[in-house]
């Protein structure tokens, strides 16, 4: 099994608290062909010389870049990969020993072109859950119910194992700072004959009080609510998605609409009318399809219905 060869890209920015645990994980691995390309994009801290000092080891390819970004760190990666698979790590995360052995068993026996794992989270240093759902096959449907309705594996890069054929022309889009690993997961399922689900832990997913902060800072800032569902346009505009799917992410952007739309109505944003209007428009363009859809439940469909007509209940 060994002679496959794994290409393991981090892309590292402002992660000297983190990167070496990062790269141990990686090299400490049960399985030994690999290939770990760190991705230093030019940070101002210690994270570029942290990951020098492991340039002498055969197995590793440290690149340096001026400040470009996640999408064009990530990319840089995949046109220095030299692996049969590609996988992806972000510095601030690492993987269980097994990650890689356990993940190119699985591609193997079962001939997928994409081999999805479950995660932990970790926060704060503390272990706060695991997310796996049950090992088998799954559809493009499949895939993309889990990333919208489910929110069970996410649309990552890192709990995911790539043949490398499939991600022929597949790049992260420089134009998106947000779902951009969205973007190219949908861009690679497109290539995908088979594509499989290992219900197990492999990775550990770690996020913190600042970062969280972030997050929640960025979803309820007026420019970034609208970069959100606008990301999503842009998916469905590159990508040739069954109408089953379509029908998924038009449902999510109507709960997302609805969503901001309710936080909105609580003050959030001090009644910027643009921003209602635009979120009015959206909601009044999903609704129909989101009604139509047999993947949201009645429950979860009257739940939402009630926020749209009730916005400032929402909790």
């Amino acid at each position: 099994m060994e002679e496959v060869k794994v290409s393991i890209i981090v892309p590292v920015y402002k992660a000297e608290e983190s990167i070496a645990r990062c790269i141990e994980a990686i090299l400490g691995q049960t399985y030994h062909n690999v290939e770990l390309l760190l991705i230093e994009d030019g940070s101002p801290d210690n994270s570029g010389e942290i990951c020098d000092s492991y340039a002498n080891d055969p197995r590793v390819k440290v690149i340096h870049n001026t400040n470009h970004g996640v999408s064009y760190t990530r990319n840089t990666g995949l046109e220095h990969a030299t692996g049969d698979y590609i996988a992806f790590c972000d510095s601030d995360d690492y993987y269980t020993p097994d990650h890689v052995e356990k993940n190119v068993s699985i591609a193997l026996k079962q001939d997928s072109d994409i081999t999805i794992s479950g995660y932990y989270i970790e926060r704060c240093g503390d272990f706060v859950s695991s997310v796996h759902v049950q090992s088998g096959s799954l559809s493009e449907n499949d895939i993309v119910r889990h990333f919208t309705i489910d929110n069970e594996f996410g649309g990552f890069c890192w709990n995911k194992l790539y043949k490398r054929e499939v991600l022929q022309g597949v790049q992260f889009p420089d134009d998106l700072s947000i779902l951009e690993d969205t973007y190219f997961l949908c861009s690679a399922i497109e290539h995908a004959k088979t594509i499989y689900y290992l219900a197990e832990p492999l990775y550990y997913y770690c996020d913190n009080l600042n970062s969280a902060t972030r997050s929640m800072d960025m979803l309820y800032s007026e420019h970034d609510t609208i970069k959100y569902i606008d990301s999503y346009r842009k998916i469905l505009a590159d990508h040739q998605l069954n109408q089953r799917s379509v029908d998924i992410i038009h449902g999510a952007m109507f709960e997302m609409s609805v969503s901001f739309r309710s936080f909105e109505y609580q003050g959030r944003h001090c009644g910027n009318q643009r921003l209602m209007r635009n979120l009015e428009a959206d909601i009044k363009l999903f609704r129909k399809g989101y009604y139509h859809c047999s993947e949201f439940s009645l429950k979860r469909k009257v739940k939402w219905t009630l926020k749209m007509l009730w916005p400032r209940l929402h909790r």
